[in-house]
């Protein structure tokens, strides 16, 4: 199975990197459409395949599916650390352009 799906996956990225930008953007939505269309249990079960076909690949580079739910809680600390981070990237730039200044 595990080859069957490397295999597909390869022809995958292939038709992406081969595609136009319109054509990427296209299939994107497509891949979306079909996402909403499937029940939430398919989608769970597929992400949950993903992670093992991951696992057996070794590939460092792939990134797991993160299936934990986020609370309120959570979401509401990462916006914060989101906003910090802009906050602080704004006042990096500031310092630059006074040191430039000087």
């Amino acid at each position: 199975m595990i080859k069957a799906f490397n295999k597909h996956y390869r022809k995958s990225i292939d038709l992406i990197e081969n595609a136009s930008g319109s054509d990427k953007i296209e299939m994107a939505e497509r891949v979306l459409d079909w996402f909403r269309q499937l029940p939430e249990e398919y989608v769970v079960a597929l992400a949950l395949f993903f992670n093992e076909v991951i696992d057996d690949l070794g590939d460092e580079s792939l990134e797991k599916i993160n299936l934990k739910l986020k609370g309120k809680r959570e979401k509401y600390e990462e916006e914060e650390d989101e906003e910090e981070l802009e906050d602080e990237e704004d006042e990096d730039e500031e310092d630059e352009r006074d040191k430039e200044d000087y």
